[in-house]
């Protein structure tokens, strides 16, 4: 005969496996040439391996170990007959060719002898363990008609709904039908984050019971640690349950628990199904299909939070493609016309919605406020301060025609906002008189605008650095002071946000404001030219690398 292993306990007991090959692997993978279908089972546990007519069994590294004759073995090891081989709840027993003699085909397994099983840890409890098994097969093929079709039905009505709020009762309404003796059944799920036990569905065969009554939650720990089902005859006298307050007051005799897995083989919940009565009990075939059971609503809860992960996703995309709509009606839908001047902008930021903000602002007396703000931070808070910076920039630049008092007034504005949103602001707001050709620069912690000057073909900062004032949203009280210059014909001004000089390359290296200068050589500059020719340096730069800050250019110049 040929040489095999005879499973003496897993779902296939009584099962011969021929080992006709040279190497044959042990594990949950379906690939394995034994497939022991259990969830603390590694996908490759162990292989047995043939050398010179002997076979060696060995482990894979696995998560729980492999025992021969209850000894766990660290390195290859030579396998005699009937040396019994665990994996895990699975038992098998090496036949050697030359001892075999086959096993009478005609006898039904119920009717084969009783095998001795080792007793692993001395343990007289009542409880029976049993692992979560991730293939529902194996376990039908013990359950009568009836179980059968039940889980059937149930595995049939979660593939057909996205919608467990609804389904899960069903669940337990069809386990109830099935087990007469049961008095209470849950299901309780982990909520995402806190860890916190959730019973989401509650039955009892007394409805009036189910306002007061409670799962035991030592049982459910214990079934969601361990990651394995139990069965127990008397709750109340089980070594391996605490007596809790919950299996007094109910009098919890024979229970079964067993967890919710997912394809990750994480618990995410359990069912729990128990009886009041000393003499109604669960058997192992009942913790079987419970187990299959849990295994087709783990996944089917997995499935289901994975599909309001994408709605939620698509509903955060709409929102967010609504938000980038809005903010950019927040901008200035076209350039201003004004005798003498042109004008010229680029606006790019790096996510749906940013921090940048610019604006042109007509004034009285023909004079036009440009302004150019950057929000700290990104996301909905930066372009929420953002939008509040847009309409209170314009209230204080209408209401004060100075350009600091202006400022100022829109620092105590902002303030309480940004202390709430914990966001300040830096600004750039410039002041165009183009009768007399005279530009006020206020600068509230912002870099200086660049100037062009035609008559030499120089570009330098507008402003010196001790002009600069704080940012706002900082600090209440806050004055700000102007620094005036004037444009002569063909002069253009540029202001810009730090987008611009931080755009980074694929080797993390940045544009930086001498980037800046290097494509501004060359004159003439325009307002139209220094903008085109920044674009598309900043893009040659970064080589296709996604940026991280919104980009924003605003220039004006003197025709």
């Amino acid at each position: 005969m040929m040489p095999s292993l005879h499973v003496i306990k897993g779902m296939t007991e009584g099962q011969r496996i021929p080992l006709d090959g040279d190497r044959f692997v042990l594990g949950r993978n379906p690939d394995c040439q034994v497939v022991i279908p259990i969830t603390s089972v590694s996908r490759e546990h162990a292989a047995i391996v043939r050398r010179q007519g002997r076979f060696y069994i060995e482990d894979l590294q696995s998560r729980n170990g492999t025992f021969v004759n209850n000894q766990q073995i660290t390195q290859q090891t030579l396998l005699n007959h009937k040396d019994r081989i665990r994996v895990c709840d699975f038992t098998a027993e090496f036949l050697d060719a030359m001892h075999t003699l086959p096993l009478r085909p005609e006898l039904r397994p119920e009717l084969q002898p009783e095998q001795e099983e080792p007793d692993d840890d001395g343990d007289t409890s009542s409880t029976v363990e049993a692992t979560l098994s991730h293939s529902s097969n194996l376990i039908l093929q013990t359950q009568p008609a009836e179980k059968f079709q039940a889980l059937l039905n149930i595995s049939r009505n979660l593939s057909k709904t996205l919608e467990l709020d609804a389904l899960l009762p069903q669940i337990v309404d069809n386990l109830f039908q099935l087990y007469k003796q049961a008095d209470r059944c849950f299901v309780i799920l982990l909520e995402e984050g806190t860890g916190k036990l959730i019973p989401k569905v509650i039955r009892t065969r007394r409805p009036h019971d189910e306002a007061n009554a409670r799962f035991s939650k030592s049982i459910v720990k214990k079934c969601l640690e361990s990651n394995s089902a139990f069965l127990s005859d008397d709750a109340t006298n089980d070594k391996r349950i605490p007596l809790s307050q919950s299996v007094v007051d109910f009098r919890i005799r024979s229970v079964m628990c067993a967890p919710l897995c997912g394809a990750e083989d994480k618990a995410v919940g359990v069912i729990q199904l128990d009886t009041q009565d000393r003499s109604k009990k669960f058997t192992q075939d009942d913790l079987s299909l419970v187990l299959g059971v849990c295994n087709v609503a783990g996944i089917a809860l997995d499935n289901v939070r994975m599909h309001e992960g994408r709605l939620a996703q698509e509903r955060v995309k709409r929102d967010l493609e609504v938000a980038h709509k809005v903010q950019l009606g927040f901008l200035p839908q076209k350039l201003p016309e004004v005798p003498g001047y042109t004008f010229a902008a680029h606006y790019e930021s790096a996510f749906e919605v940013g921090g940048d903000y610019y604006d042109f602002i007509p004034l009285a007396d023909n004079k036009l406020a440009v302004t150019l703000g950057d929000v700290a931070g990104k996301g909905v808070t930066a372009a929420l301060m953002m939008a509040k910076l847009s309409s209170d920039a314009r209230y204080c630049l209408l209401t004060q025609p100075d350009l600091a008092r202006a400022i100022t007034l829109l620092n105590e504005l902002l303030c309480p906002q940004a202390a709430q949103l914990d966001r300040f602001v830096s600004l750039a707001a410039v002041l165009i008189d183009p009768t007399t050709h005279t530009v006020s620069i206020v600068s509230a912690g912002h870099m200086s605008p660049l100037l062009y000057r035609k008559a030499t073909g120089t570009i330098e900062d507008a402003m010196p650095n001790h002009v600069s004032g704080m940012l706002l949203g900082i600090m209440e009280g806050t004055t700000f002071e102007a620094f005036s210059l004037t444009l002569q014909p063909g002069d253009s001004l540029l202001l810009f946000t730090d987008g611009v000089t931080d755009a980074e390359n694929p080797a993390n290296v940045q544009f930086t404001r001498k980037g800046m200068l290097n494509a501004l050589q060359g004159a003439p500059l325009s307002p139209a030219t220094m903008c085109e020719r920044l674009v598309k340096a900043i893009k040659q730069h970064s080589a296709g690398q996604k940026q991280v800050d919104d980009i924003t250019l605003v220039s004006v110049g003197r025709v």
